[in-house]
């Protein structure tokens, strides 16, 4: 609709330029200059950037239903406030282009998150404007058992639980998933920077 109106305006200033030339009156600057700033009034407001989706606070719970799981750490909820995009708190799983660390955490997190009905608690929200929050199955912080059936890390830069770390531990000595061999996928954040996209 905006974008029909500066066409609008736009063909009128040209036809008035076109009467402007054959009359030569002085009535004609004053119609073409309000012309001008009409027009850039509204190719302003058309180049405006969209507002960031509004942040849902800190601290908030929700009763979500998963929808679709992106990579090992990310997820699509649907909410009473509508789709949220979900960065899980405190962890960092291998990205999909680490191949096969990436799809194995991905599909560990599905496999988790099979029974659909999650709740959110809302801790952040990331550069990237998706909701980051630690993610629980009744009692169970999903996050925390990906970190233990090692399928991820803990995000240290973020995360400083004991719980997280000793469940660390626990799975780097045992060996399990991203820790069954040496290789980037321990460190995800290491290799995007080396991998950028």
């Amino acid at each position: 609709m905006k974008q029909d109106l500066l066409k609008l305006l736009q063909s009128l200033l040209r036809g008035e330029l076109s009467r402007a030339r054959r009359r030569r009156r002085n009535r004609s600057p004053w119609l073409i200059g309000g012309l001008i700033i009409g027009i850039a009034a509204i190719s302003y407001f058309l180049h405006q950037p969209k507002a960031p989706p509004s942040a849902i606070p800190r601290g908030a719970e929700l009763s979500c239903t998963v929808k679709s799981v992106y990579d090992g750490d990310t997820l699509t909820a649907s909410c009473p406030e509508g789709v949220v995009k979900v960065r899980m708190f405190g962890i960092d799983t291998p990205e999909m282009g680490q191949k096969p660390w990436g799809a194995k955490s991905r599909d560990a997190l599905r496999e988790l998150l099979s029974r659909n009905d999650i709740t959110l608690r809302v801790r952040d929200q990331d550069r990237y404007g998706r909701t980051v929050a630690q993610v629980f199955i009744g009692q169970t912080d999903v996050g925390l058992e990906m970190v233990r059936r090692g399928h991820a890390a803990v995000y240290e830069q973020y995360n400083d639980s004991a719980a997280y770390r000793r469940a660390q531990t626990e799975a780097k000595r045992d060996r399990r998933g991203i820790w069954e061999k040496p290789g980037s996928q321990q460190d995800p954040a290491a290799w995007r920077r080396l991998n950028p996209r």
